[in-house]
């Protein structure tokens, strides 16, 4: 009976700091690259995707039809920059100042 409750106390521990971490604004079960994978187990670049992601959806709002698809474009090349980072040799930091200079950019518009 010990050893259940050591059990249940453990797992009920496991899944509620599961609940508790940062998700990035993709979903991690269909990511495939090193990049986002690396995202994902991490609470301080899923915090920042999810930063990104909300403003990035904002300037595009905001952004004339005329010039939406100019801006599309940047994020996908932006988002195939931030994924060179997996030549790093520190990926975190790398994918990081990638996250906060594309997040200066976008406050800059």
């Amino acid at each position: 009976m010990r050893k259940f409750a050591i059990l249940a106390l453990s797992a009920i521990f496991l899944f509620s700091t599961q609940a508790f971490a940062a998700k990035p604004s993709f979903k991690c079960g269909k990511s495939s690259h090193e990049i986002e994978q690396l995202i994902c187990g991490n609470d301080e670049l899923a915090e920042l995707d999810v930063s990104l992601n909300n403003l990035y959806k904002a300037v595009l709002k905001n952004t004339p039809a005329k010039a939406q698809k100019r801006l599309k474009t940047e994020q996908s090349g932006w988002v195939k920059g931030r994924n060179d980072c997996w030549k790093a040799d520190d990926k975190v930091a790398c994918t990081r100042e990638s996250y906060q200079t594309r997040i200066n950019e976008l406050k800059d518009r």
